[in-house]
């Protein structure tokens, strides 16, 4: 950990530290039994309230769960329209973003199996809300966009979708927020090149 990630941790702690004491002791000693007690509390066994092995084993459980959590609640604010998935939502979305995307640019952006982008590609070609055309610089690959409906249906989506966003990090305050994104984004930094060079066996 670096010098800005150590004091950007330091202010995230001072200021729970300030929000728990309610008994205005809010010196350095205070402070530090505080973070005693935060740290024995955050490694004792109820840490492990899912898995009961490891806090990597925890760790992996509660982010499989968030993941569900997630989808349940973009399925359900995208009823009504043509998508069916947070897949196909998230897929069609990209499109709208990038513009036209070739096949395996758009799986790989996504870090998804190839077999399941391409089950998500397909079930969008089939409700005519993506088309393909052959690539004018790579003759044996095609690109795909948006069509017409797709487009107005990725626009209906970004109307619902945000509800269910803001559901998955509800009952956080902002700073709590800023922390879990920059912890994601780092895992991500982690996971997303062995994911690209098909290394994951060799960290296993």
């Amino acid at each position: 950990m670096d010098a800005y990630d150590l004091t950007r941790e330091l202010v995230l702690l001072v200021g729970e530290f300030k929000k728990e004491d309610l008994g205005g002791h809010g010196d350095l000693v205070a402070f530090l039994e505080w973070l005693h007690a935060r740290k024995d509390a955050r490694t004792g066994a109820n840490i492990l309230s899912i898995t009961g092995h490891s806090v990597e084993a925890e760790l992996a459980a509660h982010l499989g769960r968030l993941n569900r959590y997630a989808n349940t609640y973009i399925k359900m604010v995208l009823e009504g329209t043509p998508f069916t998935t947070a897949m196909e939502f998230t897929f069609s979305a990209v499109l709208d973003k990038n513009g036209e995307v070739a096949k395996t640019d758009l799986i790989r952006m996504m870090a998804f199996d190839k077999s399941t982008g391409m089950g998500v590609i397909k079930r969008l070609l089939n409700k005519g809300l993506i088309e393909e055309f052959p690539n004018p610089e790579d003759k044996r690959s095609k690109l795909l966009r948006l069509t017409q409906n797709g487009k107005k249906a990725v626009a209906l989506g970004y109307q619902t979708v945000p509800g269910a966003a803001n559901m998955i990090s509800k009952n956080l305050e902002d700073d709590e927020k800023q922390e879990l994104l920059h912890l994601l984004k780092k895992l991500d930094g982690f996971h997303y090149p062995i994911y690209l060079n098909g290394q994951e066996r060799a960290y296993l």
